[in-house]
């Protein structure tokens, strides 16, 4: 009896890493190539999504995106039609790279439009997960300016958070990677930041400074040392803490908004690395 228990325990263990380790879904962004050749299940969507959306969003019958797949809405598809099918991702038109052709086992073929700015549009799950290129978190950066070199200001920002790439005006450095946050909170000073490795960055002095444009807390920090651009880069943020109490919204990170910021930063990382090594 002790060893089938032990087993079961060895059994449950296995699959808790499993799950903790298992890839957060890539939205592809700007780069919807990425997925043709590529193995899809459609995604069941929440109680949420299911009161908000109704249904699924963006799928065709037609290639010409005029006939909406079993529509129940403007655009707007039935979702027992979707959920759970599994389609191999053909092509992403060359002349309409938003628009994937996708084939049913049973040899349905279907449209989707994948919108850059819409990633609540997305359902896939890639089997075997998507696989990026080195640079294709840097499309983040849609704002701002680069002239080669040093001369560089540019920076992403969505959810909480901001993502600076150019001269660090608090740290001196010639180029830097600040991060700003925001949120509500009645706290006056301390940041603290959780990683999905447990490790934490924790700043109980660091100022929330008020806006009244926005009503929110703001706070900034730019990557100096070594040890936190590792962090940074290598790990994902889970938790964002303003004083000592999480606030409603904006301190919990999904692991595909991590999994975003952490490329970003990564990528804003690599950019100084490289323009510092020219000189």
């Amino acid at each position: 009896m002790k060893q089938f228990t032990l087993a079961l325990v060895l059994l449950f263990s296995v699959l808790a890493i499993a799950q903790e380790e298992k890839k957060p879904e890539i939205f592809p962004f700007k780069r919807p190539e990425l997925l043709v050749g590529k193995t899809v299940t459609i995604r069941p969507l929440t109680d949420k999504e299911i009161k908000i959306q109704k249904g699924y969003h963006n799928f065709y019958k037609d290639k010409y995106n005029i006939h909406t797949y079993h529509e129940i809405g403007f655009e707007t598809s039935d979702p027992k039609s979707l959920e759970n099918r599994v389609f191999k991702v053909v092509s992403s038109d060359p002349n309409d790279t938003v628009k994937l052709t996708l084939e049913a086992e049973d040899g349905e073929v279907i449209y989707y439009r994948l919108l850059a700015g819409y990633p609540k549009y997305y359902y896939f799950e890639v089997e075997g997960g998507l696989d990026v290129p080195n640079d294709f978190y840097c499309d983040y950066f849609e704002y701002g300016y680069d002239k080669g070199n040093k001369d560089i200001l540019k920076w992403a920002a969505f959810y909480n958070i901001r993502i600076d790439l150019g001269i660090g005006p608090m740290t001196g450095q010639e180029l830097a990677v600040g991060l700003s946050f925001e949120m509500e909170s009645p706290a006056d000073y301390g940041l603290t930041i959780i990683f999905d490795n447990g490790e934490k960055i924790e700043l109980p002095q660091e100022p929330l400074v008020y806006r009244e444009k926005d009503g929110k807390k703001h706070t900034h920090l730019e990557l100096e040392k070594e040890s936190d651009k590792k962090l940074f880069s290598e790990h994902r943020i889970t938790t964002v803490i303003f004083g000592k109490e999480k606030s409603q919204w904006g301190s919990d990170f999904t692991p595909h908004e991590g999994e975003r910021v952490r490329g970003i930063i990564k990528c804003a990382l690599d950019t100084i690395e490289e323009r510092m090594a020219q000189n």
